[in-house]
């Protein structure tokens, strides 16, 4: 599409966290609070386009790793609907979490980026022409983690403002309670992660021709390898389970057409806080009650995005997320447009900018 690369951004080792702090570069730091983290795992592509470095930047998301570092940076991330961009593979994986799109400062970038790399398999109708919606929706709001976890005071009441907002464009917005086992979910999610990480860790041993240790893998990467290991017998549950897990979301949608909630449990914590060669239950704990949103759009294939519609009163960003059924892309792309005209943040840039 005519675009030239300008360079490769930092993620955390192999995408397996929601900081971008990887030993071999050191921390991506926040251009908003450089002693904050960026979020991850495309932590890299959100700090430079929040810096206004480029308007756009590559990213993807397995777990949260568009709309995580979309709302500590404060840009725009939609994450995109299983299968709706890009070619197919062959050999999917079980559970196909994993979607490619882009950070994005507009929404309007974030859309034509999206129809250059749509999959024209039949599969879904092209998003075709976009504008600001002009039409109510039922907005459920779930301010709560599905978890239990704590949520921030500045992120429930961004979040309840951000609701109101809604409200005043003309929504109906309901209180809703996410009918899932928020710990249970959870639990099976992480496990099936950990499997990835030591997916990874089997290549990274072939390619060195050695077992792999802390001289070739970080120790949080080794954590989940661990983990994995000790309850590899739990796999087949655990993939029957989150393959079951889309129907459930659906129903979810039965009464309402977006779901709204935090992106992330807090804005951006400090550096450190959740460094891969830290404690690993210590930053396993940090992880849970910072990244407690995002996974379930990702096992159900659904789209999703951050808005970056509030500020902490540190100035930290704090985005939200709305949340729809699989191929309902071009319905938040909608409200996005509708929201970003009702409370334009592209004049809003950090102290560290290149402007």
């Amino acid at each position: 599409a005519g675009v030239v690369s300008l360079g490769k951004s930092t993620t955390p080792e192999m995408g397996l966290t929601s900081t971008t702090e990887p030993l071999v570069t050191g921390a991506t730091r926040n251009p908003w609070d450089l002693s904050r983290m960026t979020g991850g795992s495309s932590g890299g592509a959100a700090a430079l386009v929040a810096a206004r470095v480029v308007p756009f930047a590559h990213a993807s998301d397995g777990g949260g790793s568009i709309r995580i570092p979309a709302s500590t940076c404060g840009v725009f991330g939609l994450k995109p609907s299983r299968g709706r961009l890009g070619a197919r593979t062959a050999a999917a994986p079980p559970v196909d979490i994993s979607v490619n799109h882009a950070v994005t400062i507009s929404v309007q970038d974030s859309i034509e980026l999206f129809r250059v790399a749509e999959t024209n398999d039949g599969t879904y109708a092209p998003l075709g022409e976009i504008s600001a919606l002009n039409r109510p929706l039922k907005i459920g709001f779930a301010p709560d983690t599905i978890s239990g976890t704590r949520v921030a005071a500045e992120t429930t009441a961004a979040l309840e403002d951000v609701a109101q907002l809604c409200r005043e464009l003309g929504h109906e917005v309901r209180d809703f309670s996410v009918p899932l086992d928020g710990k249970e979910f959870t639990d099976k999610f992480l496990l099936y992660w950990a499997a990835g990480a030591a997916e990874f860790a089997g290549q990274a041993s072939a390619f060195s021709g050695k077992p792999v240790g802390p001289d070739i893998l970080e120790p949080w990467t080794l954590g989940l390898v661990s983990m994995y290991q000790s309850r590899q017998a739990e796999m087949p549950e655990t993939i029957a389970y989150l393959q079951a897990f889309e129907a459930a979301y659906d129903e979810w949608f039965n009464d309402i057409d977006v779901l709204l909630t935090p992106v992330t449990g807090s804005p951006a914590v400090p550096i450190g806080e959740q460094a891969p060669d830290g404690d690993f239950d210590t930053v396993m704990e940090s992880v849970l009650n910072f990244a407690a949103f995002t996974a379930p759009m990702n096992v159900a294939g659904a789209a999703s995005m951050s808005v970056p519609l509030s500020w902490s009163s540190g100035n930290l960003p704090i985005g939200s997320m709305f949340s729809a059924k699989r191929g309902q892309d071009g319905l938040l792309f909608e409200l996005a447009m509708q929201l970003e005209i009702a409370r334009p943040w592209m004049s809003r840039t950090p102290p560290v900018s290149a402007l």
